[in-house]
């Protein structure tokens, strides 16, 4: 039956991670939206109210004022500065939620790591059982040729070393479970032993930077520099303001009652005169510039991982095909000793130790596969979509 190829990053896997983990998450991404939205607005400048209430006796007689007053001095033109804040807003928000999606996605890829670490660990533990059987079988050969005096003590010694050695891996493949299976734990609430690990496909270097959200996400880092340098050139050109207030004003002694209620309409015109304004309008556009070469430099580094991967993976599957010809060897060397035990020149023994290697092939070859998988798993998490071919 065919595999379910990893369709939509982390839309299947993102159950994985343990509530508490979504629940940060989601916590920082909703952080990120009022920030966008603060920002957003940041060039739009607060309404002012202000109340006065005031007892004196100045003149002799007590006298009460109560002032309200309501007022604006709202910039409504900053030569760009304004339309490039609301541009750099909007791409802010982007940016920090792409970031947040990749460490989503990092936490996942981790819990699959783990996932994957536990298969190859279980399999390990199954070769090791093999491994331990024919070293018990070689021991029992070598103790007999021993105490029959055809055997030489040194060669029973080592066979006896060997499966003690067998012994000790054995061990540190069950302590590694039990480490990773706590490691897991410190991210899902999925029992390790159910999770179902993705399937990949080998993807074209077109596909990995195309899709790739790191990459999109510098490139959004690039425009945010680009909109940075823009809004620190309006800042230091031509600004023109709406001014605006409503007055009330109400005072009372004994011999006087007086109001006044009065409005300020009109615009304002400023012009900044600094001489470190070209410096700083500079220092933006440097790291504008800047930014253009770390997109570069993200895109080169991801074509090497790109590259080492594959190259790993090619080196994996070369592997793959050595185990496959140790198994046709196996394989003949198995029909032959059945012969052999026909004919009374070998024994069951010696065929259950050929055939414990050959299953021991067997299960290398699937780790090799689940390694395979791995590495590709290295380039698939940070992808947008995929379509499996």
């Amino acid at each position: 039956m065919k595999k379910l190829f990893f369709l939509i990053p982390f839309f299947l896997y993102a159950s994985i991670l343990s509530d508490i983990k979504q629940n940060e998450l989601n916590i920082d991404r909703l952080k990120s939206v009022k920030e966008a939205k603060e920002t957003k607005r940041s060039w739009i400048n607060p309404v002012m109210l202000q109340y006065l209430y005031q007892k004196d006796n100045i003149s002799g007689y007590q006298s009460t004022t109560n002032q309200f007053s309501i007022s604006i001095n709202q910039p409504i033109f900053k030569s760009g500065a304004i339309y490039y804040s609301i541009k750099y807003a909007d791409i802010l928000k982007k940016y920090k939620l792409k970031n947040l999606e990749l460490q989503k996605r990092a936490l996942i890829k981790q819990a699959l790591d783990l996932a994957f670490d536990y298969k190859i660990n279980l399999l390990n533990k199954k070769i090791l059982d093999l491994k331990i059987k024919n070293a018990k079988i070689d021991v029992e050969r070598k103790k007999e040729a021993f105490l029959s005096g055809t055997g030489d003590s040194s060669l029973l010694d080592n066979a006896i070393l060997n499966l003690n050695n067998l012994k000790l891996s054995m061990q540190d493949v069950i302590s590694s479970l039990i480490q990773i299976k706590s490691a897991f734990k410190n991210l899902s609430d999925v029992n390790i032993e159910t999770v179902k690990l993705p399937y990949f496909n080998i993807l074209s270097k077109s596909e990995y930077l195309n899709k790739n959200i790191e990459l999109l996400t510098q490139k959004e880092f690039e425009k945010i520099k680009y909109y940075l340098y823009k809004m620190q050139l309006g800042n230091q050109l031509l600004t023109i303001s709406f001014n605006g207030s409503y007055n009330y004003k109400k005072y009372e002694n004994k011999r006087i009652s007086d109001k006044q209620n009065y409005y300020t309409v009109g615009l304002s015109a400023t012009l900044p005169i600094d001489m470190n304004a070209k410096t700083r309008v500079e220092k933006t556009k440097l790291d504008y510039l800047k930014s253009k070469y770390l997109f570069e430099d993200k895109k080169r580094a991801l074509l090497n991982t790109f590259n080492m991967i594959l190259a790993q993976i090619n080196s994996l599957k070369k592997k793959i095909k050595i185990y496959k010809e140790n198994i046709k060897i196996y394989d003949s060397l198995i029909n032959s000793t059945k012969e052999s035990i026909k004919a009374g020149s070998a024994t069951q023994l010696d065929l259950e130790v050929l055939e414990n290697s050959k299953m021991a092939s067997f299960l290398e070859i699937k780790i090799i596969n689940l390694k395979i998988q791995k590495n590709l798993l290295e380039l698939y998490y940070k992808l947008v979509s995929f379509s499996n071919r």
